[in-house]
């Protein structure tokens, strides 16, 4: 009768004779060991443990099948050992070529799987081998192993925390092979999960390990996940108009390649400091790992564009100053600069030098941001407003409460002069479109006028009437004493009211 290792009765060699199975081990080792030899060569990633496990054996299969092995009795040992290395050996290869085949397009990511289900397959096959071989009673040993792995898990509480810890990473998948990652205080390119910890590869290119127990603890960012946002504070000038700021800096960071346009970057007007406007500045990346080289490249790039700009980005300081109106030939220009600018009302036109400087000491030169009110319908009013530079909207209110949008004002336009000369209510809102620059003449201005010279109210007056004649509905809404006073003469008992004016003699 032929002696038949367990290997050979496993693989079915029972078919052939002892000459032909002695051959066919020798071919198996040949081919594992080639193999082997062939994957170190070629520096390929797959594993020749597996390889080295089946040849080795083979090899104590081999050493099992003469009869002088039969008769010296170690056959049986060299035959069960010979089935326990082969069989170690193919599953590793089958479970290795698995991974590779499920892992071809992406990087290696965790073995914890692998790994038990291996040693799981392996134990079988040990205690198989264990029973029909050598006749071992298996009820004791499986007792003692149990009293053994209750013993092992209270003293290795720790180590098996982080093996469970990374079953459930590797469960819910909360991060992939070459995610960037943050746990904790450590930020990393994930390399994969393994029995203890998480391995993961710095901005410094250094190899870090992370206790799986730790991760599963802690808060877990994934900036793999899709668009990610970046921001930093910058102070500026307190000179600069923060909408003016916002759009330049827009500007300079949708030029930063690597800078998202869509969502389009984000400033905010953040904190009024002691020496400058700090903003909050937001930008979205495609690709967490150019994070940094990004950062830099909108840092370099903003520097530039608020230079060539002129926003200063002040040094830490505090300036005690004391406002005063400029003097000398500064004050002359400023001077003569502003009566240039009211020249542009149509009734202040006419008025002489002397006149027009008793105006200058209630001007107020004023900076609205984009979406401000300037004036709001109802409210009351005692100047009027000049435009100096930018778009303003003329609203008024429909019957719903809704504010309807009736025309835009640019310079030289201005606007408030029937609440400044007649003490009515603000009849339309005025809000910024952009930012605007407006000159504020108030009533204080005029009064001081008047009293100097009664004859600028007449004057003034008149011209008002005229612009009045386009505001046909405010007028007819407006009392009259009776239906033969005209328009002048209405305003002027209005200014007269208004400004305390004596009758004319």
């Amino acid at each position: 009768m032929q002696h038949l290792t367990p290997l050979q009765i496993a693989l079915g060699f029972s078919l052939l004779g002892p000459d032909e199975r002695i051959t066919v081990d020798a071919i198996l080792i040949a081919a594992f060991t080639l193999a082997a030899v062939l994957i170190r060569q070629r520096r390929e990633s797959f594993p020749i443990t597996g390889l080295l496990m089946c040849a080795v054996g083979f090899a104590f299969d081999l050493l099992a099948t003469p009869a002088a092995a039969i008769e010296m009795g170690w056959a049986p040992w060299a035959g069960g050992l010979a089935l326990v290395l082969a069989g170690w050996g193919f599953i590793h290869v089958v479970l290795a070529s698995v991974d590779a085949i499920a892992h071809r397009t992406r990087a290696h990511f965790s073995t914890i799987f692998k790994d038990l289900l291996m040693i799981t397959l392996w134990g079988v096959i040990l205690m198989l081998v264990l029973r029909q071989d050598f006749h071992f009673d298996l009820t004791p040993l499986l007792a003692s192993t149990a009293i053994v792995a209750a013993v092992v898990g209270f003293a290795l509480q720790e180590s098996l925390g982080n093996i469970f810890s990374g079953l459930t990473l590797q469960l819910s998948k909360p991060f992939d092979p070459g995610d960037w990652v943050k746990s904790g205080n450590f930020v990393g390119r994930v390399q994969g999960i393994g029995w203890r910890s998480t391995a993961l590869i710095t901005r410094a290119n250094e190899f870090l390990e992370i206790p799986n127990s730790l991760i599963a603890k802690d808060a877990l960012v994934n900036y793999s996940a899709g668009r990610v946002g970046s921001e930093f504070t910058i102070g500026l000038s307190y000179a600069a108009p923060p909408n003016y700021v916002h759009s330049v800096i827009c500007e300079a960071l949708r030029n930063v390649p690597g800078v998202l346009a869509d969502p389009p970057p984000e400033v905010f007007t953040w904190e009024y400091a002691d020496s400058a406007i700090r903003y909050r500045v937001r930008y979205w990346l495609g690709d967490y790992a150019e994070a940094e080289r990004i950062h830099d490249a909108v840092a370099t790039s903003l520097w530039y564009v608020l230079r060539r700009k002129g926003i200063e980005i002040p040094f830490p300081q505090m300036t005690l100053s004391r406002a005063a109106a400029p003097a000398g030939s500064a004050g002359e220009a400023f001077e003569r600069e502003l009566m240039n600018e009211l020249r542009l009302v149509d009734f202040l036109r006419g008025l002489r030098d002397e006149e027009l400087r008793l105006l200058v000491p209630g001007v107020s030169v004023l900076k609205f941001g984009a979406g401000e009110s300037i004036v709001r319908e109802g409210d009351e009013g005692d100047s009027l407003f000049i435009i100096r530079s930018g778009v303003v909207e003329v609203l008024a209110a429909a019957s719903d409460g809704r504010l309807v949008h009736i025309r835009d004002l640019t310079r030289p336009a201005f606007f408030g002069e029937m609440a400044l000369m007649t003490g009515e209510r603000r009849n339309a809102t005025v809000r910024a479109r952009t930012d605007a620059e407006l000159i504020e003449l108030g009533r204080d201005a005029f009064s001081e006028l008047f009293k100097n010279h009664p004859e600028t109210a007449s004057q003034m007056g008149e011209v008002i009437a005229l612009r009045m004649s386009e505001r046909r509905e405010l007028l007819a809404a407006a009392p009259h004493a009776d239906g033969d006073r005209t328009r002048a003469n209405w305003l002027l008992n209005k200014m007269r009211a208004v400004f305390n004016l004596a009758p004319p003699r």
